[in-house]
Protein backbone atom coordinates (compact mmCIF):
# COMPACT_ATOMS: atom_id res chain seq x y z
CA UNK A 1 0.00 0.00 0.00
CA UNK A 2 1.50 3.45 -0.77
CA UNK A 3 1.43 6.19 2.03
CA UNK A 4 -1.00 8.13 0.20
CA UNK A 5 -3.68 5.16 0.10
CA UNK A 6 -3.70 5.46 3.70
CA UNK A 7 -4.39 9.29 3.41
CA UNK A 8 -7.23 8.47 0.53
CA UNK A 9 -8.58 5.60 3.47
CA UNK A 10 -9.01 8.46 5.72
CA UNK A 11 -10.77 10.43 3.42
CA UNK A 12 -13.26 7.68 2.68
CA UNK A 13 -14.26 7.91 6.62
CA UNK A 14 -13.86 11.56 6.50
CA UNK A 15 -16.68 11.57 3.90
CA UNK A 16 -18.93 9.59 5.56
CA UNK A 17 -19.04 11.53 8.57
CA UNK A 18 -19.70 14.39 6.33
CA UNK A 19 -23.13 12.41 5.29
CA UNK A 20 -23.68 11.66 8.88
CA UNK A 21 -23.63 15.61 9.74
CA UNK A 22 -25.67 16.39 6.29
CA UNK A 23 -28.30 14.28 8.29
CA UNK A 24 -28.03 16.09 11.15
CA UNK A 25 -28.16 19.44 9.34
CA UNK A 26 -31.61 18.69 7.75
CA UNK A 27 -32.98 18.00 11.15
CA UNK A 28 -31.60 21.43 12.12
CA UNK A 29 -32.81 23.28 9.42
CA UNK A 30 -36.53 21.50 9.73
CA UNK A 31 -36.06 22.88 13.52
CA UNK A 32 -36.34 19.23 14.79
CA UNK A 33 -34.00 18.13 17.61
CA UNK A 34 -30.53 16.32 17.35
CA UNK A 35 -28.72 14.24 20.14
CA UNK A 36 -25.80 17.00 20.66
CA UNK A 37 -23.49 13.95 21.94
CA UNK A 38 -23.46 12.76 18.14
CA UNK A 39 -22.77 16.15 16.93
CA UNK A 40 -19.96 16.83 19.79
CA UNK A 41 -18.50 13.45 18.69
CA UNK A 42 -18.34 14.66 15.31
CA UNK A 43 -16.93 17.68 16.01
CA UNK A 44 -14.02 16.52 18.05
CA UNK A 45 -13.32 13.94 15.03
CA UNK A 46 -12.40 16.61 12.72
CA UNK A 47 -10.64 18.56 15.06
CA UNK A 48 -8.99 15.68 16.75
CA UNK A 49 -8.53 13.12 13.64
CA UNK A 50 -8.90 15.31 10.82
CA UNK A 51 -6.84 17.88 11.63
CA UNK A 52 -4.55 16.71 13.92
CA UNK A 53 -3.89 13.30 12.57
CA UNK A 54 -4.79 13.53 8.71
CA UNK A 55 -3.77 17.12 8.46
CA UNK A 56 -0.89 16.82 10.07
CA UNK A 57 0.35 13.89 8.28
CA UNK A 58 0.04 15.91 5.10
CA UNK A 59 1.61 19.54 6.90
CA UNK A 60 4.43 17.76 8.46
CA UNK A 61 5.19 14.53 6.45
CA UNK A 62 3.47 14.27 3.22
CA UNK A 63 4.19 18.25 1.74
CA UNK A 64 7.37 18.53 2.72
CA UNK A 65 8.52 15.38 0.87
CA UNK A 66 6.74 16.31 -2.17
CA UNK A 67 8.75 19.27 -1.77
CA UNK A 68 12.50 17.49 -1.54
CA UNK A 69 11.10 15.26 -4.40
CA UNK A 70 10.80 18.80 -6.42
CA UNK A 71 7.34 19.24 -5.94
CA UNK A 72 7.11 23.59 -5.93
CA UNK A 73 5.44 25.01 -2.30
CA UNK A 74 3.80 27.55 -4.84
CA UNK A 75 1.05 25.63 -6.75
CA UNK A 76 -1.21 23.05 -5.24
CA UNK A 77 0.64 22.54 -1.99
CA UNK A 78 0.28 26.01 -0.89
CA UNK A 79 -3.17 25.85 -2.22
CA UNK A 80 -4.02 22.98 0.00
CA UNK A 81 -2.57 24.48 3.48
CA UNK A 82 -4.66 27.51 2.77
CA UNK A 83 -7.68 25.54 2.76
CA UNK A 84 -6.68 23.26 5.80
CA UNK A 85 -6.53 27.12 7.31
CA UNK A 86 -9.81 27.98 5.63
CA UNK A 87 -11.20 24.88 7.39
CA UNK A 88 -10.07 25.67 10.89
CA UNK A 89 -12.13 28.67 10.72
CA UNK A 90 -15.15 27.25 9.65
CA UNK A 91 -15.20 24.97 12.69
CA UNK A 92 -14.20 27.72 14.91
CA UNK A 93 -17.26 28.83 13.99
CA UNK A 94 -19.50 25.80 13.90
CA UNK A 95 -17.96 25.01 17.41
CA UNK A 96 -19.32 28.58 18.27
CA UNK A 97 -22.33 28.33 16.89
CA UNK A 98 -23.09 25.12 18.59
CA UNK A 99 -22.21 26.42 21.61
CA UNK A 100 -25.16 28.90 21.04
CA UNK A 101 -27.40 26.16 20.41
CA UNK A 102 -26.67 24.37 23.32
CA UNK A 103 -27.23 26.92 25.44
CA UNK A 104 -30.66 27.42 24.20
CA UNK A 105 -30.58 29.45 21.72
CA UNK A 106 -32.18 27.62 19.19
CA UNK A 107 -32.37 30.88 16.60
CA UNK A 108 -28.88 29.76 15.67
CA UNK A 109 -30.12 26.20 14.15
CA UNK A 110 -30.66 27.65 10.46
CA UNK A 111 -26.66 29.13 10.92
CA UNK A 112 -25.16 26.16 12.74
CA UNK A 113 -26.23 23.90 9.69
CA UNK A 114 -25.08 26.32 6.97
CA UNK A 115 -21.40 26.76 8.12
CA UNK A 116 -21.41 22.74 8.26
CA UNK A 117 -22.49 22.80 5.14
CA UNK A 118 -19.58 25.22 4.17
CA UNK A 119 -17.55 23.22 5.79
CA UNK A 120 -18.27 19.98 3.86
CA UNK A 121 -18.21 21.91 0.76
CA UNK A 122 -14.89 23.04 0.87
CA UNK A 123 -13.67 19.76 2.07
CA UNK A 124 -15.13 17.35 -0.43
CA UNK A 125 -13.58 20.02 -3.29
CA UNK A 126 -10.01 19.39 -1.24
CA UNK A 127 -10.30 15.83 -0.90
CA UNK A 128 -10.89 15.46 -5.14
CA UNK A 129 -8.14 18.20 -5.67
CA UNK A 130 -5.64 15.62 -2.93
CA UNK A 131 -7.16 12.30 -4.44
CA UNK A 132 -6.90 13.01 -7.74
CA UNK A 133 -4.36 16.31 -8.33
CA UNK A 134 -2.08 16.61 -5.56
CA UNK A 135 -1.41 12.95 -4.47
CA UNK A 136 -0.71 11.42 -7.95
CA UNK A 137 2.02 13.58 -7.86
CA UNK A 138 3.92 12.62 -5.37
CA UNK A 139 3.63 9.12 -5.91
CA UNK A 140 5.09 9.52 -9.11
CA UNK A 141 8.11 10.97 -7.63
CA UNK A 142 8.37 9.12 -4.36
CA UNK A 143 11.05 6.43 -5.03
CA UNK A 144 9.95 3.08 -2.86
CA UNK A 145 12.42 4.15 -0.33
CA UNK A 146 10.74 7.41 0.46
CA UNK A 147 6.88 6.25 0.23
CA UNK A 148 8.01 3.01 2.38
CA UNK A 149 9.21 5.79 5.20
CA UNK A 150 6.42 7.87 4.95
CA UNK A 151 3.94 5.48 5.51
CA UNK A 152 5.51 4.82 9.07
CA UNK A 153 6.18 8.35 9.76
CA UNK A 154 2.42 8.25 9.48
CA UNK A 155 1.50 5.37 11.92
CA UNK A 156 4.22 7.66 14.07
CA UNK A 157 2.77 10.93 13.96
CA UNK A 158 -0.44 9.05 14.26
CA UNK A 159 0.23 7.68 17.72
CA UNK A 160 1.93 10.56 18.81
CA UNK A 161 -0.91 13.27 18.29
CA UNK A 162 -3.81 11.18 18.87
CA UNK A 163 -2.95 8.42 20.66
CA UNK A 164 -2.75 4.52 21.00
CA UNK A 165 -6.71 3.29 20.25
CA UNK A 166 -8.00 7.08 19.19
CA UNK A 167 -8.18 5.88 15.39
CA UNK A 168 -10.13 2.64 16.40
CA UNK A 169 -12.59 4.64 18.60
CA UNK A 170 -12.91 6.84 16.17
CA UNK A 171 -13.66 3.92 13.30
CA UNK A 172 -16.33 2.50 15.77
CA UNK A 173 -18.04 6.12 16.05
CA UNK A 174 -18.67 6.27 12.62
CA UNK A 175 -19.91 2.98 12.53
CA UNK A 176 -22.33 3.95 14.71
CA UNK A 177 -23.18 6.91 13.52
CA UNK A 178 -23.93 5.18 10.19
CA UNK A 179 -25.91 2.54 11.76
CA UNK A 180 -28.06 5.70 13.26
CA UNK A 181 -28.19 7.72 10.38
CA UNK A 182 -27.15 6.43 6.98
CA UNK A 183 -29.27 2.51 7.24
Amino acid sequence: MKSTDQLKNEHEGIKIVFRVLRKMCESLQSNQTIDTGHFEGILEFFEIFVDKCHHGKEEDLLFPAMEQAGIPRQGPIEAMLSEHTTGRGHIKAIRRKFARFQSGDTAVSGALADECEQYILLMLDHIYKENNILYPMGEARFSRETDEKLYQDFDTLETERIGTGKHEAFHQMIDELTQIYLD
